[in-house]
């Protein structure tokens, strides 16, 4: 059985009152994005091949690594887990295909989507904002575009995957959704006022 997507944010998804103090960004709360927690008990390096091909999606073997198979995306969060994204409706069967290839539940799949409110936030100054609450990557290049990552974002967990150029998408503990884009609003107000 699966529920109606509910905001995280308390308001119709789309509803442009939910975002509208966020400016200097386009932002949208998604709810075209379901999500599974992957994980298993030895080192993951010894699971990716049956997983990927139980899942249909290959999975990083590298931190930070994202891999793309048509509506799947995979993200390595630990070397013995992953989140795998997914439209919301296909959650119950990349289930079933995990536990159909591994009865001895060395590898398990679990429902997440409710778990994370996203956020995509798309604009030339998106980074910059993000900077704000956290390092977003310790690397000098930055977070590379196609990678992904866990980390605080001002003082939450989140994981922030870097999409294009001048996209971003954030997803953050549903509870604290609200609490994020207030955040976000505050920056980018206060951005506006320096200008």
């Amino acid at each position: 059985m699966m529920l109606d997507a509910m905001s995280a944010l308390g308001n119709s998804f789309g509803s442009p009152a939910a975002l509208a103090d966020i400016t200097h960004a386009k932002a949208q709360e998604r709810s075209d994005m379901g999500a599974v927690l992957v994980t298993v008990t030895g080192p993951g390096a010894d699971f990716t091949a049956d997983l990927a091909q139980a899942l249909g999606c290959d999975l990083p073997r590298t931190h930070g690594a994202m891999a793309r198979s048509g509506d799947l995306c995979a993200i390595w969060l630990t070397p013995r887990s992953w989140i795998l994204l997914c439209p919301p409706k296909a959650e119950a069967d990349l289930l079933g295909a995990v536990a159909t290839a591994f009865p001895d539940r060395t590898a398990h799949a679990s429902r997440f989507t409710d778990a994370l409110g996203w956020l995509t936030l798309e604009g030339a100054g998106v980074e910059d904002l993000l900077h704000q609450g956290g390092f977003i990557s310790l690397q000098a290049e930055g977070l590379p575009v196609g990678h992904a990552k866990r980390t605080l974002l001002a003082g939450i967990p989140a994981v922030i995957l870097h999409e294009g150029e001048t996209r971003w998408t954030i997803g953050v503990e549903r509870s604290r959704c609200r609490y994020f884009a207030d955040w976000l609003a505050g920056l980018t107000n206060i951005f506006g006022e320096r200008e």
